[in-house]
């Protein structure tokens, strides 16, 4: 059997989804969970996280917005990264200018090193990246994480997703594109064999679908969860249930730091 990491994003989002992040790690779902640097309860996530460095803890680069996500660095330091109300841009928009090219790689390396080094002066050990969105994956994105992580000395890096519960149209652009998109990041970053996180469907269970890892392959589950919104709820019950199949079928729970 091989081994699994399972995470939770948006941690710092806000109380609600920090408040259910922080209980799923009390009740042994969680052993890593990656942190928004500039949310409404980043320090709340960032307390737990300095108090706690038994997990493993990331940082959620943040890029692209929800709801009111914005950079850690004044406007004016990274104008091609924002829209005209000083925040990100929302989420298709984002991936999109993100695919052409239209980020610059420049304020992209400025604002990931802003938003890790917060985190790092909270206290916060940090041990991997992923990012909102997936836009990591994108190539002035995957440019930048070469000029900045190095100097803060990480070199885990979540994978594009390629395990998907159920198969994919081949059409999907996440699936006609990611073999190019997780190549470079794999032969660059140490990172799991596999990634799995659903996408929201709160009429859909993926705890006994997804496939557990063989051969000694590691696999990545992540989640968000919360209690407010319906599928923070969902996903947050999917961990727990999936957490409980996995360990019950001898599968080894292990932290990102333990690759």
């Amino acid at each position: 059997m091989g081994r699994i990491i399972v995470s939770a994003d948006d941690f710092g989002f806000d109380e609600d989804t920090t408040a259910a992040t922080i209980e799923s790690f009390e009740s042994g779902v969680l052993k890593n969970a990656s942190l928004m640097a500039n949310m409404d309860a980043t320090k709340l996530a960032a307390d737990y996280a300095a108090d706690n460095p038994q997990f493993s803890w990331g940082v959620h680069l943040t890029f692209t917005r929800d709801t009111t996500e914005e950079p850690v660095l004044p406007s004016a330091d990274v104008p091609s990264l924002i829209g005209p109300e000083g925040m990100f841009l929302e989420g298709r928009a984002a991936q999109i200018k993100a695919l052409a090219g239209r980020f610059p790689v420049e304020e992209i390396a400025q604002e990931m090193s802003a938003q890790i080094g917060r985190l790092r002066d909270l206290g916060v050990k940090v041990d991997y990246v992923d990012s909102h969105k997936h836009l990591h994956k994108f190539p002035n994105f995957s440019k930048a994480l070469v000029r900045v992580l190095p100097t803060f000395g990480i070199s885990l890096v979540r994978n594009v997703q390629n395990v998907f519960v159920p198969a994919p149209s081949k059409t999907r652009p996440t699936v006609l594109l990611g073999g190019a998109l997780r190549r470079p990041l794999v032969a660059r970053w140490r990172t799991t064999d596999q990634f799995f996180m659903g996408d929201g469907d709160t009429s859909f269970d993926w705890w006994d679908k997804v496939p557990l890892p063989s051969g000694g392959r590691v696999l990545e589950v992540g989640g968000h969860p919360g209690t407010n919104e319906p599928w923070r709820a969902h996903e947050a019950e999917q961990l727990a249930k999936f957490v409980n199949r996995a360990a019950g079928e001898g599968a080894q729970l292990i932290r990102w730091r333990d690759l």
